[in-house]
């Protein structure tokens, strides 16, 4: 076994996907601590993750509501083999053989899945029927993202009017997930964060109007963690990236937990060759990685290499080696089949992730 429990960080063979699990335990705790005397809980977002294990880290650490969200079926099949019986599919559900698929989860399972219009509901009911289960449904809130959810309270209340109707469903409630852009101060953080979460409690609060009970408002991400403390209307929050981070949140309390680790093979001038490219890394919408601890600018990346100009006077040698951060976590950790994790430079142990290529 390369990279075996005790092995010193000098000593690993690379390029490797690394956790640095103090960090990863301090992110965790951040949250947790926030958590767990408040309203609202941690449900963790395993698309990112991709591993039972660290989604069970999560859990145990406290402030969480015990369940899990995955972005695809597939993910929630491996988070069901994992021992999570709470998940909700934070997407739509809408082929037949996917219904299929999570029908089946729910004879094992709480399941549960977003849904924003009412085709997609009414086929949703007719699998249940067939398969005598129930699914849970929540409303999906546009917000920001204008990729899927309802675009008003109007429509939301009709959906949940049609869901409590319907058998085979039972409505929980609304959801919602929205994205922030560039680097914002502190203010605008949260002047972004709070209208976003205030469009999605509109429409809660329309649903209640109309008589219906909304047990869950899932929303959120790592942006708004501590944002929604202020709303106890809603529930939970579907965090992802907080846990291991990514270069994009810089401006939020957690650490880079999750880098590769990559070897010097070769330095010319002011520019250093490294054994860790595009097989490794993910640097979508040409987001380009960066070298932890130096002021550093990606040149070229092969499938196998990258090199990597270095504008301090930081001085390298061959064989030296150098953490590769990403500025997407989900993609990165998709091309790898495992973790390994250290504590103070010693492997601790590596961990199947068992969620990568779940595209279905």
């Amino acid at each position: 076994m390369i990279n075996k429990i005790g092995t010193h960080l000098k000593d690993i063979e690379t390029p490797e996907l690394i956790i640095d699990l103090d960090i990863l335990e301090s992110n965790v705790n951040t949250v947790s601590k926030a958590y767990k005397d408040s309203h609202l809980k941690m449900r963790a977002h395993t698309k990112n993750l991709k591993s039972p294990y660290l989604a069970r880290k999560q859990v145990e650490a406290g402030g969480s509501n015990g369940g899990v969200c995955t972005a695809k079926v597939s993910e929630a099949e491996v988070m069901l083999e994992g021992g999570f019986d709470n998940i909700l599919i934070a997407n739509q559900v809408v082929s037949d053989d996917k219904i299929e698929r999570l029908c089946s989860l729910a004879k094992f399972a709480d399941m549960k899945v977003g849904i924003d219009n009412i085709d997609n509901l009414n086929n949703l009911s007719k699998f249940a029927i067939k398969h005598n289960v129930v699914l849970g449904v929540l409303v999906e809130i546009n917000t920001s993202m204008f990729r899927c959810g309802v675009r008003s309270s109007e429509h939301a209340v009709e959906l949940a009017k049609h869901a409590v109707e319907l058998e085979g469903i039972d409505f929980k409630g609304v959801m919602s997930h929205q994205s922030i852009k560039g680097l914002p101060t502190e203010d605008e953080r949260w002047k972004v964060g709070e209208g976003y979460l205030e469009i999605c409690l509109e429409s809660k609060r329309a649903i209640e109007e109309a008589g219906i009970d909304v047990e869950i408002v899932s929303t959120g991400e790592t942006f708004t963690f501590d944002i929604a403390l202020k709303y106890p209307e809603i529930t939970e929050i579907q965090g992802g990236t907080y846990a291991l981070m990514d270069l994009n949140y810089p401006y939020m309390p957690f650490d880079i937990a999750v880098k590769v680790f990559s070897t010097i093979i070769d330095i010319e001038d002011d520019k250093i060759t490294i054994d860790a490219g595009n097989k490794c890394i993910a640097a979508p919408n040409n987001a380009t990685p960066l070298i932890e601890g130096v002021k550093s600018e990606l040149v070229e990346m092969g499938l196998d290499y990258s090199i990597h100009k270095i504008s301090d006077n930081k001085k390298y040698n061959i064989g030296d080696k150098v953490y590769l951060l990403t500025t997407h976590e989900d993609g990165l950790i998709n091309r790898w089949d495992k973790f390994v994790g250290i504590r103070k430079e010693i492997v601790e142990g590596s961990w199947d992730i068992l969620g990568r290529g779940c595209h279905h």
